[in-house]
């Protein structure tokens, strides 16, 4: 039996290794310089001997250290890159289905275009069916209007506040109107999503009352943001959606205007507990660092 291996201590090591500074290791690892220290401390008491020498100004490695880091920092660099790479076949042989709904919008555009070529499939999803596709198995990822309370969905990540806008006929609104009050709301026959939506999800993005409490009416409903706005552009209904969306929906018969007593709504990465891709984690990364 091979004994076991201090994978976390050694994966410390490695990089302190090349580093030779504690707070520059703990911002590689994405910890503290204190389980840095807490870590490599670790590793020497299950060596026997000290594996650094440290001082106020510098950290070097002892003869003892040296040796280990010949043997044990290639191999550990090796691990990894193998680590990396079956990742990334296994997303090749199965590309991360993304799904979205309204709008792949430039952060998640970015996003999608730093993962390796060839590894994310787009799927739009329903306005009014954010869940089914991934309950069922048909994506590994959804980015979709939050938020998700479904029973085995995990929320990896929520992102993306933005006001909310509620688009009107150009006819019934000219250009340079202002804002729009929560009075004028309620006295405005809205278009709500028609799906399966679960009802949670429908209380914030289609609110029934202002937060003052004004009742909201909705008149009609439609499958898609599309579908929705053909309807509000030739008749005199409403549809509200998130500040972002109204960018890339723009139509010339068409105006969207602020509502801002609404609450704002947000995004959110949703996965399923027992079905993760192996590129979802990866995927989210790079979404924080988009979005900023």
């Amino acid at each position: 039996m091979l004994p076991e291996l201090p994978l976390q201590e050694l994966e410390c090591f490695s990089v302190l290794v090349h580093q030779l500074h504690f707070g520059r290791t703990a911002e590689r690892l994405g910890v503290s310089q204190g389980r840095v220290s807490q870590l490599i401390k670790r590793l020497e008491g299950r060596v026997g001997a000290p594996l650094f020498r440290r001082t106020s100004r510098r950290v070097e490695l002892t003869e003892l250290g040296r040796a280990l880091a010949e043997q044990a920092v290639p191999a550990f660099d090796r691990l990894r890159d193998g680590y990396a790479a079956a990742r990334a076949r296994a997303a090749t042989v199965r590309p991360l289905r993304l799904g979205f709904q309204c709008a792949v919008y430039g952060p998640v555009a970015r996003a999608i275009a730093s993962l390796p070529e060839g590894t994310a499939q787009l799927v739009e999803l329903p306005w009014a069916d954010p869940f089914s596709h991934l309950a069922r198995g048909e994506i590994d990822l959804a980015i979709v209007l939050a938020p998700c309370r479904e029973p085995g969905l995990e929320v990896l990540l929520e992102f993306s506040r933005q006001p909310v806008f509620v688009a009107v006929s150009a006819t019934q609104r000219p250009a340079g109107a202002a804002d729009v009050s929560a009075d004028e709301l309620a006295a405005l026959a809205l278009i709500e999503p028609c799906g399966p939506a679960p009802e949670y999800w429908r209380q914030v993005n289609a609110p029934r009352r202002t937060p003052g409490g004004r009742e909201l009416v909705y008149a009609a409903g439609a499958a898609t943001i599309q579908e929705g706005l053909s309807m509000v552009a030739c008749t005199h209904r409403g549809l509200l959606l998130c500040e972002r969306s109204t960018t890339y929906v723009q139509r010339p018969d068409l105006r969207f205007l602020p509502v801002p007593e609404l609450e704002p709504t947000a995004l959110a990465a949703v996965q399923h507990e027992r079905r993760p891709h192996p590129l979802a984690a990866d995927f989210v990364e790079l979404l924080v660092k988009h979005v900023g």
